[in-house]
C-alpha cells in the first residue's frame, strides 16, 4: 500500500460499484490474492468472463492465487474449471461466508448473491493491522484444507473424507448412531461392552432401526455381547425376524468399557462406558470417536474378527464338550448293563 494512501474501511453497494471495487481489487494486487469462499462461489470465477480475464490477466503479473472452497456434487464442474484459472484449489467442509484478502486489501461481499452475478454489497478496507489479520485467517483453513484433487477424486468415487473426530454430546452421539444405522448399505457389526450396554440401547429404540435394516435393506448383522436372560429373548427374537441378523454370546469382562458399531467396514463409532450401573446412554457413557480412517476402521474390524473367532472355538468347545459328556453317559449305561447281566449270569450258576 502506499505510504500516502488513506487507511479506510468502507460499505459499497450497488452491481456496478461493486463490480468495479473488484476489477480494481484484482487489478492492483501486488503479489497475491487469497480467496475463502462458499460453495456458492466457484460458479462466480468461471462464468463471469470480465472476471476471469483479470484474474488470468494479473497471474501474468505475478500474482500468485490461491482459493478455499467446499467442493460438492453440485459444483464439482465449476471447481474443475476453477483450477485451470488460480494457482492452487483447496476443499474444507462447512465453509460460511466469502472473503478476498491481497497484500495490502481485503473485500467481504454480502453472503446473498444471484446465480453467476457477484453480491450487490462489499465490505472493503486496506486497513494494515486488519488485512495482516485476515490473512492469517486464511493461512489457518489453508492449512487445515486438503487438496481440490484429492476431494474431486472421492467425490467422483464415492468416498468418504477420512475424519476421527471426538464426540463428548450424548444426545449428538444417540443421533449419530441411529443415522449411520439408517446409513448401512451391506453390513452392521456391533461389539456390545456389557449386557446393559445392550440393553440401553434396546431401550432406546435402536434395535428396531437394526431389525429393519437387516428386513427391508438386506443388511447383515453381526453383535458379539455378553447374555443373561433377558438379552437371550431379545437375541432369539431378533434372529427369527431376520436370516440377517446373527446375535453371538461373548463372555462378560470388566477390562472391556468400550461398545464398537461398525457400518459397511467404512466407519466406526467407539463408545466409552462411564457408568454401567445408569439405565440412559446420556447417562452411561462417556466420550466416543467417530472415523472414517480406513486405518481406524480396519484395527475395529481385526478386533471384531478376533472376537468372532473366539466365539465361534468356545462355541466348537462346548459342542464337543457336550458329545463328549453324551459319549460317556453312553459308556456308563453299557458298563451298567454289562455288570447287570453278569450278576445275573453269576446268579443263575448258584
Amino acid at each position: 500500500m502506499n505510504s500516502q494512501e488513506k487507511e479506510v474501511t468502507k460499505i459499497i453497494q450497488g452491481d456496478k460499484n461493486v463490480f468495479e471495487a473488484v476489477s480494481r481489487f484484482i487489478s492492483t494486487a501486488g503479489t497475491r490474492i487469497d480467496a475463502c469462499v462458499d460453495h456458492t462461489r466457484p460458479a462466480l470465477g468461471t462464468d463471469i468472463e470480465q472476471i476471469r480475464s483479470l484474474v488470468l490477466n494479473s497471474q501474468k503479473r505475478g500474482v500468485r492465487l490461491r482459493c478455499i472452497t467446499e467442493i460438492t456434487t453440485s459444483n464439482i464442474h465449476y471447481c474443475k474449471q476453477l483450477l485451470d484459472i488460480v494457482d492452487e484449489l483447496r476443499h474444507l467442509d462447512n465453509i460460511v461466508g466469502t472473503f478476498y484478502v491481497s497484500d495490502k486489501e481485503c473485500l467481504v461481499p454480502e453472503s446473498i448473491h444471484k446465480k453467476s452475478k457477484p453480491a450487490s454489497q462489499i465490505i472493503y478496507w486496506n486497513v494494515k493491522e486488519t488485512v495482516k489479520h485476515q490473512q492469517y485467517i486464511f493461512e489457518t483453513l489453508w492449512n487445515k484444507a486438503i487438496s481440490a484433487e484429492q476431494k474431486i477424486n472421492q467425490i467422483e468415487k464415492g468416498e468418504l473424507p477420512e475424519v476421527i473426530e471426538i464426540i463428548r454430546n450424548q444426545t449428538e452421539l444417540q443421533l449419530l448412531a441411529n443415522n449411520l444405522i439408517k446409513s448401512a448399505e451391506k453390513e452392521i457389526l456391533v461389539i456390545f461392552s456389557s449386557v446393559n450396554a445392550l440393553m440401553r440401547q434396546y431401550n432406546a429404540g435402536s434395535a428396531q432401526l437394526v431389525i429393519e435394516a437387516a428386513k427391508f435393506r438386506n443388511v447383515t448383522v453381526t453383535m458379539l455381547t455378553p447374555m443373561d436372560e433377558n438379552v437371550k429373548t431379545i437375541a432369539n427374537d431378533a434372529e427369527k425376524q431376520s436370516s440377517n441378523i446373527k446375535i453371538r454370546k461373548i463372555e462378560p469382562s470388566s477390562r472391556s468399557t468400550v461398545t464398537v458399531v461398525i457400518i459397511d467396514r467404512k466407519i466406526s463409532l467407539a463408545v466409552e462406558l462411564k457408568d454401567d450401573s445408569k439405565s440412559t446412554p446420556q447417562e452411561a457413557i462417556g466420550t466416543s470417536i467417530y472415523s472414517t480412517s480406513k486405518s481406524t476402521v480396519l484395527s475395529y474390524v481385526s478386533m471384531f474378527e478376533s472376537f468372532m473367532k473366539l466365539t465361534e472355538l468356545y462355541e466348537e468347545s462346548l459342542s464337543k464338550l457336550s458329545d463328549t459328556t453324551d459319549e460317556l453317559e453312553s459308556m456308563k449305561k453299557y458298563v451298567k448293563e454289562v455288570l447287570e447281566e453278569m450278576d445275573k449270569f453269576k446268579k443263575s450258576r448258584i
